[in-house]
């Protein structure tokens, strides 16, 4: 995985105790050097390109969607910023528009831009009605994890939405949770959603005979399946390496049946994760009703 990439995924900035399990020490100092990263304050930090910031002032327009969200440092998937994407009026007409920008034409009020970006909570509307599932979560999870956007704004914005993409942001809105840690895990947990396999929350946390295994990514607890989301990093010695072991050895003992899954697996090899896990769901498909609610369904109870 690339740094620049790694770090969009746990939203724009990190601790090298974060990062370490996604990217090598070498490809740190590479994109340092290369101007795209930089370490300021015990972290490290993606650095604009500045490229968004010239299309909107050129084109007139907002920087909106995922380059408002990266922005906002909200956390994104891979390639999802290649693109510019900015807001011009419902009826503006701009002509030599570049390959690599996408205008949206819609009304935006005042309320709904910083300056030449969309708010964080505009920002988190727009990715949930126009963008893919995958960005739709990693986004919203992080914002409202983030605590910049509050569920109860969200929800007011998203139900008073009209005309083509609302009822797919309602829907969508539902499938939020802000306990997820990155876009690894709401990519993966995008994957299962499309297919419409539900029952998989995020950081469940486990024990066995009263003896604490540890919080897994995501957890089926009905049919006590467990998907770890493996960044790519060494054991760091015998003592890392045992402790892995054990972790998974009592969950096995303890009944969960666990699937480890790359990252490159995630985002590049989706079919193949569905195809896992629904082996893997067997004859164990049926889940209680209450398996099935969403976390906005949990929130209203």
């Amino acid at each position: 995985m690339e740094v620049t990439d790694a770090l969009r995924a746990l939203g724009g900035t990190a601790r090298w105790k974060s990062l370490r399990g996604h990217v090598g020490w070498r490809a740190i100092k590479r994109a340092r050097a290369a101007g795209a990263v930089e370490f300021r304050d015990g972290a490290y930090h993606l650095v604009g390109t500045g490229t968004d910031r010239v299309m909107a002032l050129r084109l007139r327009g907002v920087r909106s969607h995922t380059t408002a969200a990266a922005f906002w440092r909200f956390a994104l998937p891979p390639a999802s910023v290649e693109t510019v994407h900015l807001t011009v009026p419902a009826n503006a007409h701009r002509d030599d528009v570049p390959d690599d920008v996408m205008l949206r034409y819609r009304h935006l009020g005042e309320e709904d831009c910083v300056g030449d970006v969309t708010s964080p909570l505009r920002t988190v509307v727009d990715c949930l009605r126009d963008e893919s599932l995958r960005v739709a979560l990693s986004v919203g999870d992080s914002a409202l994890a983030s605590g910049v956007v509050t569920w109860q704004d969200l929800d007011r914005a998203v139900s008073a939405l009209r005309g083509p993409g609302s009822a797919v942001a309602r829907t969508r809105l539902r499938q939020l949770d802000a306990r997820a840690a990155n876009a690894f895990e709401s990519c993966t947990r995008a994957i299962l959603i499309a297919a419409g396999v539900t029952g998989f929350e995020p950081q469940v946390t486990i024990r066995h005979r009263g003896r604490w295994v540890g919080r897994v990514d995501l957890a089926d607890r009905v049919r006590r399946i467990v998907i770890e989301c493996d960044g790519f990093e060494t054991h760091g010695g015998r003592d890392a390496f045992v402790k892995d072991l054990v972790r998974f050895t009592l969950l096995v003992s303890g009944g969960w049946r666990p699937l480890r899954f790359t990252w490159e697996q995630v985002m590049f090899r989706p079919e193949w994760v569905l195809e896992t896990v629904r082996d893997t769901i067997g004859d164990h498909g049926a889940i209680s009703e209450e398996q099935a609610r969403t976390p906005a369904d949990r929130r209203a109870a």
